[in-house]
């Protein structure tokens, strides 16, 4: 304790000679200040404080960009202090139907069967039961994902103990980052403001399957980095944000660290489908080692936790995990990009929302060729993903974000503010237009940031 209490008397006269770096923490804080009372986007006038609260939070992370070292102490402050001052936040739409769908697993229903509006849930419905989005479409979420709303709704179905889960898995983010690259780099996820709103403001779950596919991540590295000598573990922590020719795959007396990477892969796609693409790369590149008995482990761990976890919820030989047949998956649209632009030359593609895996799937092979490292292939298919996805939400681009504190990629920091332009949607049904679409304009204000400073990155790099 004595050592800790001294190191933070040290730290504090050191940061205050740093006028960039109180700005930058006071703008953060009194953002969230602001923002905090203004999150229900069911009040029209929610939507000026609520932007000028980001607006201010942008402020301040942008001032953070210039700064040459941040004291762990004063790192691990603000990161907290500015998901505490958000916990209070109305939260978004998404969290009810999270809060039901482990409410009624307590009450012996599987999610994936029973729509929120089935007649057999009727008698089971609660005061915040309206506000569910989607009524008429079942489950959507992966098997670990519901367990665990279970596990929460145990406790207590209330938006502050499933915000707490949120945020535990998003500090625990932070940490894994801050450990690895520095506190430095790390800010450009923990001070983050799409971040700070999207777990512990509006308490969206995706921190869950950020985090183990971070952890991956690092344990992928840490095959590479032990296949190596000392002299190229040197080389590649200096250009850990590109693929080296001379990274050998990792030896074949490594399976501990095989099966842990593989697990951790699959836990994240257990929770969020979108991390598969990111298992093929693991066995791929088990592959590329001619051990056939590597590659079939990786595919044994990756995919034990979801066929471990949807055992519970298949019923008479079904296990209908994706509701195909909802206008969401079919052919829902959100502030998309590709599907947009295809959509003005081909009308019909409208209509249908599959046609686009196609194209994934051509990049995710192309990258698969390409790509050696688990950072280049994950921060590009998750970019190609977010490109081509016919629906996009302001907190998808969150999945990126702690991949993008090894590369400094200016176009994920743009967009993390840029992002901003999104809840004109949400902003807009309140004010009773249910057309859900972001005009040219806006469009590109939403994507040419990322777009232009993705660009940028790679040009310098």
């Amino acid at each position: 304790m004595n050592h800790l209490l001294s190191g933070l008397f040290r730290a504090v006269p050191l940061a205050a000679s740093s006028p960039r770096l109180w700005l930058s923490s006071g703008m953060l804080l009194l953002g969230c200040l602001w923002l905090m009372p203004n999150g229900d986007f069911r009040q029209p006038e929610a939507f000026v404080p609520f932007s000028v609260g980001m607006s201010m939070m942008s402020a301040g992370y942008v001032l953070s960009w210039g700064l040459r070292w941040v004291p762990t102490y004063w790192f691990w402050g603000i990161a907290l202090l500015t998901r505490l001052l958000l916990l209070p936040m109305y939260p978004g739409d998404d969290v009810w139907r999270y809060l039901w769908e482990g409410y009624i697993q307590t009450l012996g229903f599987s999610p994936y069967h029973f729509a929120p509006d089935a007649i057999e849930l009727v008698s089971y419905r609660t005061e915040w039961w309206s506000q569910i989005n989607h009524l008429d479409v079942s489950a959507i979420y992966p098997p670990i994902a519901q367990l665990s709303f279970r596990v929460l709704a145990a406790i207590k179905p209330t938006v502050f103990i499933f915000k707490l889960a949120f945020v535990f898995a998003d500090l625990s983010i932070c940490w894994l980052l801050s450990r690895r690259l520095g506190d430095r780099s790390a800010l450009l996820y923990a001070w983050n403001p799409l971040i700070l709103y999207s777990f512990a403001g509006a308490a969206h779950y995706d921190s869950w399957f950020i985090f183990p596919l971070v952890a991956a991540w690092f344990s992928f590295d840490g095959l590479n980095a032990s296949s190596r000598s000392p002299h190229q573990n040197v080389i590649d922590e200096n250009s850990s944000n590109q693929d080296s020719p001379n990274q050998d795959p990792a030896p074949s007396n490594q399976p501990l660290l095989w099966s842990q990477t593989a697990l951790l892969v699959g836990i994240s796609v257990a929770i969020k489908w979108m991390s598969l693409p990111i298992l093929v790369f693991l066995s791929w590149q088990a592959w590329k080692q001619t051990r056939l008995k590597q590659v079939g482990w990786v595919m044994l761990w990756g995919g034990m936790p979801l066929i471990l976890s949807v055992l519970p919820f298949c019923q008479d030989t079904t296990c209908p995990l994706i509701p195909t047949e909802s206008v969401f998956v079919s052919h829902g649209r959100s502030a998309e990009l590709i599907p947009y632009l295809t959509g003005l030359l081909w009308q019909s593609s409208k209509q249908t929302n599959w046609i686009y895996a196609i194209p994934l799937g051509a990049t995710v092979l192309w990258l698969l060729w390409r790509s050696k490292s688990f950072l280049n292939f994950t921060t590009n298919y998750l970019l190609a993903l977010l490109m081509l996805s016919p629906i996009i939400h302001a907190w998808y681009f969150t999945w990126i974000i702690p991949f993008a504190a090894a590369t400094n990629n200016l176009g994920v920091r743009l967009v993390s503010i840029s992002a901003l332009i999104y809840f004109l949607l949400p902003h807009r049904a309140a004010m009773g237009d249910p057309d859900w679409f972001l005009s040219p304009t806006e469009r590109l204000v939403l994507w040419l940031p990322l777009i232009l400073g993705w660009v940028w990155s790679s040009v310098q790099r």
